[in-house]
């Protein structure tokens, strides 16, 4: 493998456990950077983690590239994007209210001192289509509700945590994921009340296809699809517990805010030539 496919210094991060390996910088595209981000994201043979940031200041702004651990690029991810704020604000000098510059569109940030991040999304977000779940199991809905956050997802009912501990993710994730009315594929976010405003959620991620430890997209589509009032508490499956706030007006939410933590983990160097 090539060094010059990706930068040498990283930071590893953790948003609600949702983990990525980070680089100050551009990335500069190609099946060799793509390859270097699928070793990379390994569990075992790499550093690990379920997607990879690239982040730079551009002016005012901070700019952050996503690529999931496939090595695809992706237009958003909720708690990647609190990362970048988290990192900006420690090594690029962001400060105060700073807007991060995504594919989906600007998002504000706010980095709290005691590293909590709030980001507001740039567009509202609205429940779609009703779909058939197609799949079964005790305490989980028929249906499947769609919502975009940037990315799609499908979010799935269920009747308590109990159930929702139950479910055999690595069974039910993947052919909702490619669910035939999704043809570019999805997200699926299991989601069970357990308060009138607060949810406990599980992810199975398009791009890392595994379940992931918190989603942000997710747990923002979790809250606008229980219809609960904000804010809305969401626990993920890392235990740490992610809070959205919105204004509802019928089926559009708008004015959405995501708060949690973001963790800068450690700080490293690749050696890249004993990647052979």
């Amino acid at each position: 493998m090539s060094g010059a496919a990706l930068p040498s210094r990283f930071a590893k991060m953790s948003g609600a456990g949702n983990d990525f390996v980070v680089f100050l910088g551009r990335p500069s595209g190609g099946s060799a950077e793509a390859a270097a981000i699928r070793r990379l994201c390994e569990r075992r043979t790499g550093i690990g983690a379920d997607g990879v940031l690239f982040v730079r200041r551009e002016g005012t702004d901070v700019v952050a590239d996503y690529f999931n651990a496939d090595g695809g690029a992706s237009r958003f991810c909720a708690n990647g994007t609190r990362c970048a704020a988290r990192l900006a604000a420690r090594a690029l000098d962001a400060a105060g209210d700073f807007v991060v510059r995504t594919g989906w569109g600007p998002v504000g940030a706010r980095v709290s001192p005691h590293g909590a991040v709030t980001i507001s999304l740039p567009e509202s977000v609205r429940t779609g289509r009703t779909l058939p779940a197609f799949v079964s199991a005790p305490g989980l809905s028929a249906e499947a509700v769609e919502v975009t956050v940037g990315v799609p997802h499908l979010v799935l009912a269920v009747d308590s945590a109990d159930a929702l501990d139950a479910l055999e993710l690595p069974v039910l994730g993947p052919p909702l994921r490619r669910h035939p009315d999704m043809p570019e594929g999805t997200n699926v976010d299991f989601a069970a009340r357990t308060g009138p405003s607060s949810l406990e959620i599980r992810t199975w991620e398009r791009g890392v296809e595994n379940e992931t430890l918190a989603c942000g997209s997710g747990t923002v589509a979790a809250a606008v699809a229980s219809g609960s009032a904000s804010p809305v508490r969401v626990k993920t499956r890392s235990g740490e517990t992610l809070v959205v706030e919105f204004e509802r007006s019928g089926e559009s939410v708008s004015g959405i805010r995501l708060t949690g933590d973001a963790r800068l983990l450690f700080e490293g160097e690749i050696r890249w030539e004993e990647w052979r």
